[in-house]
């Protein structure tokens, strides 16, 4: 095993799994509209999948290589689905809320959220949260996701080592790194809320945060265009 190789990896692990992207600022919304602990079981759905989907990537890595349009059909469907979310999270109706939290969108008042289905999609009509269905499933059509796993067990993976237990290795640090990271942007959402209590600017807030998501959905989906007008 390559030490060196490994600390590069666990670098750009902090870089892919903490920097904006799907997860992040999904949790950092939902933390911003639901509070830190009612966004642990999304977060639980996350992690689970992250760990799925780096293993089905380590162990199929050679296949992924083959077949461009796998990635390319993953790509658009969630950026579909990244703008779905982003769209109801920047147009989630706020109440004012006097409790001591001071949350966007209080546990207690009648505000639309989102609720999982038995088939993992989500509907704006119930008083639950995302669960860990939604986080679940949101990783399989992650974009920034599948490349990032990719890149991973693809470049860094052989340049650490090429046996069984070098990809278990990475598996199990990116699942704890990605742990990590929607962790944060969870209370970092809630430190949000908990800033702009007031509901003029708790919508500002949404709004803010629906349109990085629905940015970061574009850029996945159209990265090339977006670059050449810059």
């Amino acid at each position: 095993m390559d030490y060196s190789e490994y600390f590069f990896a666990i670098g750009f692990m902090f870089f892919m799994c903490w920097s904006p992207g799907p997860n992040t600022m999904l949790c950092a919304a939902h933390g911003n509209q639901h509070g830190w602990k009612k966004s642990l079981p999304l977060e639980f759905g996350m992690c689970v999948g992250f760990f799925v989907m780096a293993s089905l990537v380590g162990f199929g890595i050679e296949l992924i290589e083959q077949y461009e349009t796998i990635i390319d059909a993953v790509r658009y469907l969630g950026s579909v689905y990244m703008l779905y979310l982003a769209w109801h999270i920047a147009m989630a109706r706020v109440e004012e809320n006097t409790s001591e939290q001071s949350l966007v969108g209080d546990n207690d008042s009648d505000r639309e959220i989102v609720e999982s289905t038995s088939a993992g999609l989500i509907e704006f009509n119930g008083e639950k949260a995302l669960g860990p269905v939604n986080g679940f499933l949101l990783q399989f059509i992650n974009p920034k996701g599948l490349v990032y796993f990719t890149l991973l067990m693809g470049v860094y993976g052989p340049r650490i080592g090429s046996t069984l237990s070098i990809k278990i290795l990475l598996v199990f640090s990116t699942t704890l790194v990605g742990l990590g990271s929607v962790l944060f942007w969870s209370g970092a959402g809630v430190f949000l809320s908990r800033i702009f209590s007031q509901p003029e600017s708790a919508r500002k807030v949404n709004i803010v945060l629906g349109l990085i998501l629905a940015f970061v959905a574009l850029d996945i989906a159209f990265h090339e265009n977006i670059t050449a007008l810059l």
